[in-house]
């Protein structure tokens, strides 16, 4: 009778070796099933992080965006402020040449005045006329020999200087 208790111990051997399996597999699934509990936390924190670095990448696009038109703005306020004072100077002098020109030629006009006030009227020597017969002689009574008196011009004939 030994080989009841044989077949019994052969028996609790392979029971015990088909829990130890069971006890194995039971094991291996809890691994399994943690592993999948820790790689499904992982990839959700993984696109949490990525998630927030798209967020915070968007931020500082908007940032950046916004920096760069505030820098434009700056510019453009810059530039037209430039062009605001260039105007206003370009006015400025050309009030001031204006006001130099007026100067000038109120000068000039004080100096004609002043140069016309010093001067003496003096009257333009005018040709006086003489009614004396001798001076209202023309060269053709001169030259005919009608002028009368003996003078140069006449010949012997007293027909005056070209004929005789």
């Amino acid at each position: 009778m030994v080989f009841p208790w044989l077949a019994v111990a052969t028996g609790l051997g392979a029971a015990a070796t088909a829990y130890s399996g069971y006890q194995a597999a039971q094991s291996a699934r809890k691994q399994a099933e943690s592993a999948r509990a820790a790689t499904a936390e992982s990839r959700r924190r993984a696109q949490a992080e990525l998630a927030q670095m798209q967020k915070d990448s968007a931020a500082q696009q908007r940032q950046f965006t916004l920096q760069i038109e505030q820098a434009q703005a700056a510019t453009r306020q810059q530039g037209e402020a430039a062009a605001a004072s260039l105007a206003q100077g370009e006015r400025a002098a050309g009030a001031a040449r204006a006001a130099s020109n007026l100067a000038i030629h109120r000068s000039q006009l004080s100096a004609a005045i002043a140069r016309q006030g010093q001067q003496t009227n003096v009257k333009k020597a005018t040709r006086s006329k003489r009614a004396t017969p001798a001076h209202m002689r023309t060269k053709l009574s001169i030259d005919s020999g009608l002028g009368g008196g003996g003078e140069a011009g006449t010949g012997a004939s007293g027909l005056g200087g070209n004929v005789g």
